[in-house]
């Protein structure tokens, strides 16, 4: 048996009946990035065919769409009011032990963020493909930006027993919710071109982002390779393999706090 990939939470950005394409940028700027996904059957490690892979992210500045309306990023960023960036103070340092707040009291777990309602029918960074004979998806789009209190991800579902519908998919059946995340020293250096550069807020890194702290970030972590060594502005490719049950219904992952 393959090992499973480890479940990590919706979001509260997910908008159902998105649409069935590779191409997902719509024009939004930012450093292009071909994502492959691989699904395989974590009870024999064989390549999971024909099965849906939704998957959907924020733009450079930190928006989704269908949410452009809402401002995730804090001060700072556009829609909020302005002024000092939030973020840690110089020297902090997340994995201290006096630097991880605890739960509060009484409530040592909870269950994910609700689920917003979207404010626009955009669908720029949002789309859906069927593994092929191997098991593979192919999306292109651009790195994913950031927004207060997550790193750059990407969020994805592996969707199981559906069939197309219009331009859409229709199953009742995930049998995996995660996100895929990206080598830190890769996210970091990219953040420093534009048009990310432009989101004067603090960038949550790895260390400080609670779901990849509490729901093993690190094991979903892409391979991701440039296509010019010396450019990485150029473009990208990564690659993450997901390893998943397609009879089983995951509970929902949950964080500390």
């Amino acid at each position: 048996m393959c090992r499973l990939s480890p479940e990590q939470e919706v979001g509260p950005y997910y908008i159902p009946d998105e649409l069935f394409r590779s191409d997902i940028v719509e024009g939004k700027p930012g450093v292009p990035l071909t994502l492959r996904l691989a699904v395989m059957n974590a009870r024999t490690c064989e390549p999971l065919p024909n099965v849906a892979v939704d998957i959907w992210h924020c733009d450079a500045l930190g928006l989704y769409s269908g949410f452009t309306k809402m401002s995730p990023m804090g001060p700072g960023g556009p829609g909020g009011p302005g002024g000092r960036p939030p973020g840690p103070p110089p020297g902090f340092d997340p994995q201290h032990p006096g630097n991880r707040p605890g739960p509060p009291e009484g409530m040592e777990r909870m269950g994910p963020p609700p689920q917003n309602h979207p404010t626009d029918k955009l669908t720029f960074l949002r789309g859906i493909q069927l593994t092929d004979a191997e098991g593979f998806v192919v999306f292109q789009t651009v790195f994913p930006g950031f927004y207060m209190g997550r790193t750059n991800h990407i969020h994805f579902k592996v969707r199981t027993g559906g069939h197309r519908k219009g331009k859409s998919y229709a199953s009742d059946h995930t049998s995996h919710i995660g996100q895929v995340f990206f080598p830190e020293e890769f996210s970091a250096r990219l953040m420093e071109h534009e048009p990310y550069s432009k989101h004067r807020i603090h960038r949550t890194t790895q260390a400080e982002d609670g779901i990849y702290g509490d729901q093993q970030g690190a094991l979903s972590v892409a391979r991701l390779d440039p296509v010019h060594t010396q450019d990485l502005a150029a473009g990208l490719h990564a690659e993450l393999i997901a390893a998943v049950d397609p009879a089983a219904t995951p509970a929902p992952a949950r964080r500390a706090f």
